[in-house]
């Protein structure tokens, strides 16, 4: 092989290695922007599924929160008429006539006399009505019962609206009208809530 035929060998050889050399890159190269790609589509789904799980323990959250300041809204409002209507009751009673509030107050004290010497601390209307044959009216009616109580008017006066302290002793019988209404709002509430709200779920809102 002349010497001409020998360059031109190797520069051949040469060329076709460095053809190989190129294609070989360009694999490699595509190999890698693929793997790129598909590490990129990793790297956004698993951004996106993060997105995708915050936005869903924020929205929880925010669903949460707002069931919550609901339903402590609705029991605010809830409490707020029940009350409402309790002071309304207390006013219509306040205001019954005179011989209604007169027979109920007796049958109270008669209700509640201990059976001993007692003291009755009054409010001020109240006060009246006993002054006037109301206190007498109850005396004698507990005479007849054959008990030994015997009730008297305390000099002082209750610092209540309505109704009387029955005290002998260290014992004190709050009978005032707000107190007795209290209570039997207590009792009846749940029924008293069901007039005014209708039926309630566990969640606190009304149906």
């Amino acid at each position: 092989m002349s010497f001409e035929s020998l360059l031109e060998k190797i520069d051949e050889d040469a060329h076709l290695e460095g053809r190989a050399l190129v294609d070989a890159a360009k694999e490699e190269a595509a190999r890698l922007v693929s793997e790129g790609d598909e590490e990129t589509r990793r790297t956004a789904e698993s951004i996106r599924a993060s997105f995708r799980e915050r936005g869903e323990r924020e929205r929880t959250k925010i669903m949460s929160e707002a069931l919550a300041e609901s339903r402590a809204n609705f029991l605010s409002a809830q409490d707020n008429l029940f009350e409402e209507a309790f002071m309304e009751a207390l006013r219509d009673f306040m205001d019954l006539p005179e011989e209604r509030y007169r027979a109920w107050l007796k049958r109270v004290i008669l209700e509640n006399a201990s059976g001993g010497k007692e003291e009755v601390v009054a409010a001020p209307y109240d006060r009246g009505l006993l002054a006037d044959g109301l206190l007498d009216e109850i005396n004698q009616a507990l005479k007849e019962k054959g008990s030994k109580a015997s009730l008297k008017l305390a000099k002082e006066e209750a610092d209540f609206e309505r109704g009387v302290i029955l005290a002998s002793g260290n014992f004190i019988n709050n009978l005032s009208l707000e107190t007795l209404m209290r209570e039997v709002r207590d009792r009846h509430e749940e029924s008293v809530l069901k007039i005014l709200f209708g039926e309630v779920d566990v969640r606190g809102a009304a149906r």
